[in-house]
């Protein structure tokens, strides 16, 4: 509702909490845009208080005047100051040691002088956020520059016709991309691309090029290729040796081998320092016996990949559209209800706003403090007993639901309305595929509205979608790591799992357990198997911590293997400093050496969690990997935690639907089943 310039006007009447600027008391952004569109600036409102229909309003502005001109010179960035011009003196330099030393000695900032200025005892760095999954500790131990020997290099510029002699069927090749364009290398011959570069695809198809570099996934969508195949990919090398985000080859080549790789270094370099890191990856992959994974798993799924992302997946653009109305009006009402229960008009969404309306005006009880005030997130809103939290739970659900879906959806489809979300192979540290852009895997799906968004996902005409979803896979891997007798049994005997864990803990015959029963038993399955304690326990079932430790010992009576695996996996992976899954993908786990009782704790989590759903997602991946090896007419279109979504004519779906349920059930060589559940229909929900 306003212009670019007319920002610092708007700032200065609403003001800026966050900067302690007061702007106008009682003028909310809706009353600051009116003002603007009407006079343009604050300047010309002021000239023309007279003018303003509003009594409360006009009053309103005359009493804060001396703030907003306050306000407006506080907002202005000040763009007349003299500056230095030499580049030089923008370049960061070293810490000034000795006094930061004293200056931290003085605050007593001990572990944050250890982080800065280094410390014999290699405590974890406290800074990170135990919410998300730590770097793991180096693992290098080989000289990188063992067998590498540098070589001259001929570096050549060529066109398309040139590049088609120069090329070899079958041959190996390096192919990257930097500011100066394209390269394509292979021994001591380097070649600057100059030409079309998406008729390169075709030609290296052709020739059945098989390709090296890092990411070549990324520069195969540079080519356009349509069928490329891979042959070693650095990065997904690094995420071998390490699972963790491997994604940036200048941030590899500096961990690995301590190489500052700068912007404009020559050419030739870049590809020696490619050449450098294959080498090493290769010595450190042996070394770790990470063979398997990276060339039986993480090589093979790229051009799979690759080809899902090219085909995307159609979306029913008008199916949003009227979604995005229908929560629009749910939003408002609830934003509108919202106010009336706390007397007041504030921004739902602001969080400082919120916390002083909730623990200021009525008095809520605070549940937690953070640095900037009173915590307003969700699992804070959940404990509050009053109905103005259900209702901001909601309001935030449909709001963020509206946004990163509903809305943006349309914005990434191409012009056939297809959104090609990207899968990325290097990032989390369990091996889990991850997808962004949109982010396919954190669509809500235990709320209706949540589910609303998966019919918006559509098969193209005269084609249908088909489901694939591997049934609670990771309690399966659990029971094939334990080993343990009644988790096996209740598999094996194809019982619903959590309806017979109810019944092992609560001492009840299968028919006599509730839905609470079961509601119970689910939340356990799914929670102290991954290190949950009787507190955490506690808080996701609301029942006091007693009745949580009671239901934690009566389920670890009757499943003693999980006992026993909880307690040697921590013992193990804090002595080895890793855990592994049963392919081999390594997570090392540097949290279990810290002192920060809390971080530690974490590791532990971790360990008992990263061989459960690392293998699961090794099996999914596998499951990829033996359907594209089979002849068929159908299409992969989306991989989602444990779920495969195909594309295909209803007479294919029909005949080739028994062979993937067979494939992906086979792929597991554990002690219990797998099981797929499979469905089709014209939508992912109506599929699912």
């Amino acid at each position: 509702g306003i212009r670019p310039d007319q920002f610092i006007d708007y700032l200065a009447l609403v003001g800026d909490s966050s900067d302690n600027i007061p702007g106008v008391r009682g003028i909310g952004p809706k009353g600051a845009i009116n003002l603007l569109e009407q006079f343009s600036s604050l300047e010309e409102i002021y000239k023309n208080l007279d003018q303003v229909a509003s009594k409360s309003v006009k009053e309103k502005l005359t009493a804060s005047k001396e703030d907003a001109f306050l306000s407006k010179k506080l907002v202005t960035i000040c763009i007349d100051c003299e500056v230095d011009t030499s580049i030089e003196s923008y370049k960061l330099g070293s810490f000034q040691r000795v006094e930061l030393k004293k200056f931290l000695n003085e605050l007593n900032f001990k572990a944050l002088e250890k982080t800065l200025l280094g410390d014999e005892t290699k405590e974890v760095n406290f800074l990170q956020d135990m919410a998300t999954e730590a770097q793991p500790i180096p693992v290098a131990t080989t000289n990188a520059e063992s067998s590498f020997k540098a070589q001259k290099i001929d570096l050549k510029t060529m066109n398309l016709s040139e590049v088609a002699d120069w090329l070899k069927p079958k041959e190996e090749v390096w192919g990257f991309v930097d500011s100066r364009g394209l390269f394509l290398a292979k021994q001591d011959q380097l070649v600057h691309f100059q030409d079309n570069v998406s008729l390169l695809g075709n030609l290296t198809d052709e020739k059945k090029i098989l390709w090296k570099g890092f990411d070549v996934k990324k520069f195969w969508h540079q080519i356009h290729a349509k069928n490329p195949q891979a042959t070693w990919d650095s990065m997904l090398a690094a995420y071998a040796l390490r699972a963790g985000a491997t994604g940036d080859f200048k941030e590899t080549i500096k961990e690995y081998l301590q190489i500052e790789n700068p912007e404009f270094i020559p050419v030739e370099e870049i590809y020696q320092n490619h050449l450098r890191l294959e080498d090493y990856l290769k010595a450190q992959i042996f070394e770790q016996n990470s063979e398997k994974v990276l060339n039986e798993l993480d090589i093979p799924l790229v051009p799979i990949l690759y080809k899902m992302e090219k085909k995307g997946i159609l979306i029913d653009e008008a199916f949003l559209n009227n979604q995005s109305k229908e929560l629009s009006t749910e939003v408002q009402a609830l934003d509108k209800e919202i106010q009336s229960l706390s007397g007041q008009t504030f921004n739902v969404a602001s969080p400082k706003q919120l916390a002083t309306v909730l623990f200021g005006k009525m008095q809520l009880p605070p549940a937690r403090k953070t640095k900037t005030g009173f915590s307003t997130d969700n699992e804070v809103l959940e404990m509050l007993d009053h109905p103005i939290a259900k209702l901001i739970l909601q309001y935030r659900e449909l709001s963020k639901l509206k946004s990163t879906y509903v809305d943006a959806l349309p914005l990434l489809a191409d012009e056939n309305k297809r959104v090609h979300t990207h899968f990325n192979q290097a990032l989390t540290t369990t091996g889990r595929l991850s997808s962004n852009n949109p982010n396919l895997q954190n669509i809500p799906i235990r709320t209706k509205r949540g589910q609303q968004v998966r019919k918006a996902f559509i098969a193209d005409k005269n084609y249908e979608l088909m489901s694939a979803d591997y049934s609670q896979i990771e309690l399966r891997v659990l029971a094939h790591i334990t080993a343990d007798p009644n988790l096996k049994k209740a598999f094996e005997e194809d019982l619903d799992i959590h309806t017979a864990t109810a019944a092992e803990i609560f001492n009840l015959p299968l028919e006599n357990v509730t839905t609470e029963h079961r509601r119970k038993a689910k939340a356990v399955n799914f929670g102290i198997a991954y290190g949950q304690g009787a507190f955490g326990l506690a808080e996701t079932l609301r029942i006091p911590r007693k009745e949580a430790q009671e239901i934690i010992a009566r389920y670890f009576e009757r499943f003693k293997n999980v006992r026993d695996y909880i307690d040697s996996t921590i013992v193990e992976a804090t002595a080895k400093g890793y855990v592994e899954t049963l392919s081999g993908r390594r997570r090392y786990i540097p949290e279990l050496q810290s002192k920060n009782h809390a971080l530690k704790k974490f590791g532990e989590r971790a360990a008992i969690n990263a061989p459960i759903q690392g293998t699961a997602s090794d099996l999914v991946k596998k499951a990829m990997i033996e359907f594209a090896k089979q002849p068929t007419q159908l299409e992969l279109l989306l991989q989602v935690h444990d779920e495969l979504i195909f594309e295909g004519k209803k007479k294919d779906l029909d005949s080739e639907m028994p062979k993937i349920k067979k494939t992906m059930e086979a792929v597991g060589s554990l002690n219990v089943p797998l099981k797929v559940n499979i469905g089709t229909g014209q939508n992912w929900e109506e599929a699912h």
